[in-house]
């Protein structure tokens, strides 16, 4: 395939730049000096030149924090294609360190980009992971509820997002979810110790309070289940558990 260089002119010189690799060059040849000049020259064409995610993440790591914010704007609604696969998105999150510019690429994105890269529960918890600060609020915001509850679909699903989360992105989800949901997700003693262990403290009693005791005994329905849940619940939750069940605890 033929590759289209653009001209950049720096101090009387020009070069011509096609591909993410040789504006790598230019941007480390100027050592920093003059990088905003150079993106602003190639402002209409950043995203072919770029290429793909490899490309992107190239870069961003050659910028200042401002200059990564002004290449994210100059992609702009072009910046999902760029980026493609969840699994690219997370790489580039784990790269940066500066809030602003997570904040910057989440909003370019914007929730249609999010929830077209972002197909799986698996997914959204690898991303979510690699996101500072509000960050994970503002992505879930972005994501939306209704995406939210379409790739959540099973208890497994529900624990690898919250164990990505701190305690104010885990109270989010359940809200968004929704308790009647949440229950609906649990069929086993499995999944109800992978849900209890992935809730905060506060949330586990309180699902425990959504179910009855007839559901317990019917949820906890063999020795093989009952081994797996006693062995990892917190004493507070073994407590209210054996609570709800009307049997003495013994820490």
């Amino acid at each position: 395939m033929q590759i289209t260089r653009y001209p950049v002119t720096i101090d009387g010189e020009t070069t011509h730049i096609g591909t993410a690799g040789e504006l790598a060059i230019a941007l480390d040849v100027l050592q920093g000096q003059r990088d905003r000049a150079v993106l602003e020259q190639l402002r209409d064409h950043l995203a072919d030149v770029m290429g793909g995610a490899q490309g992107f993440a190239r870069t961003l790591t050659s910028l200042a924090p401002d200059d990564q914010i002004f290449l994210i704007d100059a992609i702009g609604a072009r910046l999902t294609g760029v980026i493609r696969e969840a699994r690219f998105l997370r790489d580039i999150f784990a790269t940066m360190a500066v809030l602003e510019v997570e904040q910057k690429l989440l909003a370019t994105l914007g929730g249609d980009g999010l929830r077209a890269l972002i197909p799986t529960a698996e997914e959204l918890s690898e991303i979510l992971e690699w996101l500072y600060g509000e960050c994970d609020h503002q992505a879930l915001d972005l994501i939306g509820t209704p995406h939210l509850q379409q790739i959540i679909r099973h208890a497994s699903d529900l624990a690898v997002v919250l164990n990505a989360l701190n305690a104010h992105g885990q109270r989010d989800v359940i809200e968004r979810l929704g308790w009647a949901r949440i229950t609906h997700f649990i069929r086993d003693g499995i999944d109800l110790a992978l849900t209890l262990r992935a809730l905060p403290a506060e949330s586990s009693a309180q699902l425990l309070t959504e179910m009855t005791r007839e559901r317990l005994h019917a949820l906890i329905g063999n020795a093989r289940d009952w081994e797996y849940l006693w062995h990892r619940l917190e004493p507070a939750e073994a407590k209210l558990v054996a609570e709800k069940l009307g049997v003495t605890y013994a820490a």
